[in-house]
């Protein structure tokens, strides 16, 4: 078993005991604030979507279709990928090893140009069932935005629902 496929199992258990990644749903009118009027989107994936209906909300704001992706979950566990407008990645990279930050990026700039990113700065309240803290990846937002810049052409930092957190958007506004 890799580090990767380890990490993915203390989630797994994390998400079969408890209600666990919900919390971006909250972010749904800054989400869409960003989208509206400036991307046309038809399907929207919700990259690592945990427990979350997010991507209902957004699908049903743009008459959209909504796919999910989460590896700890096992009905969501396959990545489809195909004719996405937009990846939403909410309270996710922070989730990821270090190690794995460059290649999940590259992922999903393989799936969309248009990618919303919310991600946590801070050590999480939730400690995984081996004892280490759920967020294994804690940098400022000027070292995340470097990791996006990386990978997607454009990259907007973007009002964030919390001060602990970082949002970033991979698409210009119009007349930019």
């Amino acid at each position: 078993m890799t580090d990767s496929d380890a990490l993915i199992e203390q989630y797994r258990q994390i998400h079969q005991t408890k209600v666990y990644g919900n919390s971006s749903e909250t972010l749904t009118g800054l989400i869409q604030r960003q989208v509206e009027g400036i991307i046309l989107v038809s399907r929207v994936l919700d990259y690592g979507c945990g427990q979350s209906r997010l991507v209902d909300w957004i699908a049903r704001l743009n008459a959209a279709h909504a796919v999910r992706y989460d590896p700890a979950i096992p009905e969501h566990s396959t990545l489809h990928s195909d004719g996405v407008d937009l990846v939403l990645c909410t309270d996710v990279m922070e989730h990821i090893p270090e190690d794995d930050v460059s290649d999940t990026l590259q992922e999903i700039a393989s799936i969309s140009i248009n990618a919303y990113f919310n991600i946590a700065l801070t050590p999480a309240s939730e400690i995984l069932p081996n004892g280490e803290n759920a967020h294994c990846t804690v940098r400022p937002a000027r070292w995340w935005a470097r990791q996006l810049r990386a990978h997607f052409r454009v990259v907007r930092s973007v009002n964030a629902a919390r001060k602990d957190r970082a949002s970033f958007v991979t698409w210009s506004k119009p007349g930019e």
